[in-house]
């Protein structure tokens, strides 16, 4: 009808904010993912995440400034319940296993049970195979995650943060399509995402963003 047309239409113009959790055991890599797609930056050995740690990036999706929020949360049993305060909100959840070790595979499904529970209805959900430059030791073959992936109903890759290959992007056009085509309703107190009627403000983080990056990588060169 014309009201649903002069939304998609007004959705044009604007930039988009939304928060994404990054879930999973302890030691597969979350922190090391966000980091070097939020910095550019990769180092093999982060202390345990303790609680959770936040990081953000603004992006272009097609043609649209695009904040992504992302909250990386802790694989530790211990801080297990309080991991679950993070879902809330979330548009996307990005649940994460490390290829060279099959108990953090095997673990997923209780992740993704704790995201179906926890989590606002409509969450794109992302299975990334990590450590993917680790292949001669892998443990977990690509065609058992992305198994997985399909009887769950997620997207699934396989990535690593040494290489730079992330799943943000993509959990990015996800989340900006169910936008665009309605899934995602702004009136929902737990959407997990914003639209900003002038993102301006968006586009001049986003030039400020990537100055810095050029900046880090000229002071590593």
């Amino acid at each position: 009808n014309y009201c649903c047309r002069w939304r998609r239409r007004h959705r044009k113009s604007r930039g988009f904010v939304f928060k994404c959790i990054v879930i999973g055991d302890a030691g597969v890599g979350k922190s090391c993912l966000m980091l070097q797609f939020t910095d550019q930056w990769f180092r093999s050995e982060l202390d345990p995440t303790i609680g959770s740690e936040f990081g953000s990036r603004i992006v272009d999706i097609d043609g649209k400034p695009t904040k992504l929020q992302i909250w990386d949360t802790s694989g530790q049993e211990l801080h297990r319940s309080i991991s679950r305060v993070f879902y809330r909100g979330a548009a996307a959840a990005i649940l994460v296993y490390d290829i060279t070790r099959r108990d953090t595979f095997d673990d997923a499904a209780l992740w993704l049970k704790d995201a179906m529970e926890s989590a606002p209805p409509n969450l794109t959900k992302v299975l990334v195979g990590n450590k993917c430059d680790l292949s001669d030791r892998r443990a977990v073959s690509y065609e058992e995650g992305e198994s997985f992936a399909k009887t769950h109903g997620l997207f699934f890759m396989e990535s690593s943060a040494k290489t730079a290959q992330n799943p943000f992007i993509e959990a990015a056009r996800t989340v900006s399509k169910k936008i665009e085509d309605g899934v995602l309703d702004s009136s929902a107190m737990n959407g997990g995402w914003k639209l900003y009627d002038d993102p301006k403000p968006i586009i001049k983080a986003m030039k400020l963003s990537i100055y810095r990056v050029r900046v880090v990588k000229r002071r590593k060169s």
